[in-house]
């Protein structure tokens, strides 16, 4: 005699059965995970608010950008200082160079960029004069590149009016090479 077989009936409800089953116990095995999840987000502290400290003065950075105005906003006024960063004497240390406006109206004030050499100890020290990178003019932003892939980077400075190119010569000091290169892009043009 064979053995007791359920009708096709039988087998499509055990099927169910156990299809329900299965649904009952995910979705439990869900809730118990969102309540635990909910549970443990609302016993976990909030991270502590990040703190700055200024440490501008204690690191040797002197710059104050000056943005020429008069108390009328024209527009070159009213842009950001440029910063760049890079190593560009090769120690490891990134170095910061600044921007900085111009006196537009004549009053004696005098305002130049402003090149930080990194001393590795989380002080700068202003090179500006030694390594020859004042600008010229009303200063706009600037970038760090190795254009003529000699392994130094060089600073390109975007201003109202010409801007500079500075090929950097590896001992710290840089060359005003922007005639040379044909780079000057003399006369400024806003794109809105």
């Amino acid at each position: 005699m064979t053995g007791v077989q359920p009708s096709s009936g039988q087998r499509s409800g055990l099927r169910w059965g156990r299809a329900v089953f299965l649904q009952a116990a995910f979705l439990l095995l869900a809730f118990i995970g969102v309540r635990s999840a909910m549970q443990l987000h609302a016993e976990t502290p909030a991270p502590p608010a990040i703190e700055f400290t200024n440490v501008t003065a204690s690191a040797g950075i002197k710059f104050v950008h000056y943005n020429g105005s008069n108390g009328m906003a024209i527009i070159r006024e009213i842009f950001g200082p440029g910063v760049c960063v890079a190593d560009f004497d090769g120690d490891g240390f990134q170095d910061i160079y600044f921007v900085n406006g111009r006196d537009l109206y004549k009053r004696g004030v005098s305002a130049r960029n402003a090149l930080y050499r990194n001393n590795g100890d989380g002080t700068f020290t202003d090179v500006t004069d030694k390594a020859g990178v004042p600008g010229t003019d009303y200063g706009l932003g600037c970038v760090w590149g190795d254009y003529d892939n000699d392994g130094f980077p060089d600073l390109y400075v975007m201003q109202y009016g010409r801007n500079v190119l500075y090929h950097n010569n590896g001992n710290g000091t840089f060359t005003d090479v922007t005639e040379k290169a044909g780079v000057a892009a003399a006369g400024t043009v806003f794109h809105g």
